[in-house]
């Protein structure tokens, strides 16, 4: 039985192994001159859309390489921005001659502190002074073997000293040329114990096979043994083939310097970086050769922002022969040719689609089937176009249902989209300067000859189709603001509302508990003429069945829990409505009905506004389905129960 080092002797020996890594440590920040070098793979590799564009997000994976202090940082800027920066720590590289620069021909095999493994008759083991990283110039370590088993070149004479538990990482990069089974990087600690200095394999790197270009190979481990006291790498292959290796990693971090840089933001992107070691050395970078400086072009947003669409009849021809055309817009790649195309439904087929001759519905229907616009000619990557149908029948002049038109448009990068018009169909005004607001987008199925609204258009993101402004007044992609819903009004009104059963003439703050239906008998006969400010809290549905209004000088605000049902026969409702449910604007509207214009004039908010009326004939054409009058005076006349309001407008370029 071997005797046992006594305590003393082994302290020591520990301590001076420890004593060795604190002056190799030393060495390393005082004589660090060289730079990091950083590299980059991207995901997608290349781009997955047309004509050299990105069409989902793009990752780059930047990993940073120093073979003397270590990766301090890895830093990057998107177009010119500021420069952010991921940080690394206990990145000193342990590994010896990590380049495999040195030649110590004492040894066999001529690379300094490397070994080989395994020595064979048909294994060579050699410098490559043709074959390196780039950035590690001006060699590297080459293995080529015909025989079988592992072949590779190890540190084990001059192993990274660490200690029992260390978070630990290796690294290394690898070329390979006709490996037929399998190249990586192995993890062996060194222990030392009574018996004397043992080695053990702990883990190993993913594998390469074939041949490949430069990779990194990287691991992060732990030393599990209590008796270690270092740790070393074996790089090699499985089986016949060649590997190069190169600028090899030993660590006392718990991961590689490596970090990801995700770009979901459309347009034409440029992304430079650049690594600084623990010495301050740092990397060169410049666009214009262009070093550590990568473009590419990212557009995930089909083309949108219909409008200006309408329908018109040629100087022959039934009416309801039309040419029918839009205005489609892509603001990042623009809009590719011979793409955009149409296809319709009639009363005389459910389903879109064509009849073989677009001028006979008695020709056959064929479904799903395109037809070419006779669209004036546009250069690709535009970002506007006018989209023009041939004139087509519609087969009758049955303007309560809607004929409708799908346009279909494509851009540069691939992105499609299709968008249904509505001919004659229903559209919404908005008048008194206020604010439309949706927190998603506003998506219309028809468009009237003037705008939309003579206020603001706020949207939440920049879905925005057949809806316009005659300030031309657009926010996009808005944060949502506060949500005043029931609840929160009936903890901030001031006094406590007062419970009633039906509506009252008087100013104050009332609540209605259950369902309220607003009709002949429910509403007082002068509740358009007296004058009082009054707010009505309203737990459950509120349905309005009959005309209901207040005088100019009166305000009356609903806030109602659920939602809000307006009744087709109802044509003006002159009163402020907040709801956390939906607004019908004609609930009980059967198919194929129409109805005259709703008025509202007020404040107006919900969940969601359901439009559900259709206008007689062609009235379409001329007057709204809905019109919304925004009144202030709520603002004001109400701030004594609410609180101070204040509405200010700023007009940015």
């Amino acid at each position: 039985m071997p005797k046992r080092r006594p305590l003393l002797v082994t302290a020591y020996i520990y301590f001076l192994l420890t004593l060795i890594a604190i002056n190799t440590s030393v060495l390393h920040a005082q004589t660090d001159v060289t730079p990091p070098v950083t590299t980059y793979t991207r995901d997608p590799a290349t781009p997955d859309g047309n004509n050299n564009w990105f069409v989902s997000p793009v990752t780059y994976t930047l990993t940073a390489t120093d073979l003397g202090s270590g990766v301090k940082e890895i830093r990057y800027r998107l177009d010119g921005g500021v420069w952010q920066a991921a940080s690394f720590s206990d990145s000193l590289n342990l590994a010896p001659n990590p380049s495999f620069e040195i030649i110590d021909y004492g040894n066999t095999p001529i690379i300094q502190s490397w070994s080989a493994t395994l020595t064979d008759p048909e294994t060579i083991y050699q410098r490559d002074t043709a074959n390196y990283l780039t950035g590690f110039e001006s060699t590297s370590v080459k293995v080529t073997t015909t025989g079988t088993g592992w072949h590779g070149v190890n540190n084990s004479g001059s192993f990274a000293v660490t200690t029992p538990l260390a978070n630990m990482n290796a690294s290394v990069w690898i070329k390979t040329q006709n490996v037929t089974e399998t190249a990586l990087m192995k993890v062996y600690m060194v222990t030392q114990d009574g018996a004397g200095q043992q080695f053990a394999y702990l883990t190993q790197t993913a594998s390469l096979s074939g041949t490949t270009d430069w990779t990194q190979v990287s691991i992060n481990f732990v030393v599990t043994d209590l008796n270690a006291v270092g740790v070393y790498i074996d790089i090699g292959l499985n089986g016949p083939g060649t590997i190069w290796a190169d600028a090899a990693t030993i660590s006392h971090a718990n991961t590689n310097a490596t970090t990801d840089v995700v770009i979901g933001q459309d347009g034409e992107h440029t992304l430079e970086f650049y690594s600084v070691d623990r010495s301050d050395n740092a990397e060169t970078y410049s666009c214009a050769v262009p070093t550590n400086c990568v473009t590419f072009k990212l557009d995930q947003t089909p083309p949108g922002n219909w409008h200006d669409s309408g329908a018109f009849r040629g100087l022959f021809g039934a009416s309801h022969e039309l040419y029918v055309y839009t205005t489609v817009e892509d603001p990042t790649s623009g809009l590719s040719t011979f793409t955009d195309k149409y296809q319709y439904h009639t009363d005389f087929a459910p389903d879109f689609g064509r009849f073989s001759n677009i001028m006979s519905c008695s020709s056959t229907w064929q479904p799903d089937q395109w037809v070419i616009l006779i669209s004036p000619p546009f250069f690709p990557g535009v970002h506007s176009a006018y989209l023009l149908t041939p004139k087509t029948n519609f087969c009758n002049n049955d303007w309560k249902t809607c004929k409708t038109v799908r346009f279909y448009s494509e851009d540069m990068a691939g992105n499609f989209a299709s968008k249904d018009f509505c001919i004659n169909g229903p559209w919404v005004k908005f008048v008194g300067g206020g604010v439309v607001r949706a927190n998603a987008g506003i998506n219309m199925i028809s468009e009237p000859d003037e705008e939309n609204t003579d206020g603001i258009i706020e949207l939440g993101n920049s879905y925005l189709n057949y809806f316009t402004s005659s300030r031309d007044w657009l926010v996009e992609n808005s944060a949502a603001p506060t949500d005043y819903d029931y609840e929160k009004l009936l903890s901030i009104v001031y006094p406590a509302p007062s419970s009633i059963n039906t509506l009252n003439t008087n100013s104050g703050i009332y609540s209605i508990d259950g369902n309220y239906e607003i009709r002949n008998g429910t509403i007082p006969n002068d509740y358009d003429s007296s004058t009082f400010s009054q707010i009505v809290f309203v737990n459950g549905d509120l349905r309005i069945s009959v005309d209901a209004g207040v005088a100019a000088a009166s305000t009356a605000l609903f806030v109602v829990s659920g939602n809000v049902e307006i009744a087709k026969s109802v044509n003006s409702v002159g009163v402020a409505i907040i709801a956390d449910g939906d607004i019908f604007s004609a609930y009980d509207l059967q198919e194929g009905e129409a109805a005259d214009t709703l008025d509202l004039s007020g404040i107006y908010a919900a969940d969601q506004f359901v439009f559900q009326r259709t206008l007689q004939g062609t009235n379409n054409t001329r007057y709204p389905s809905e019109s919304f009058t925004y009144e202030p005076k709520y603002l004001t006349q109400l701030k004594s129960y609410l609180g101070i309001n204040s509405v200010k407008w700023v007009q940015t370029k």
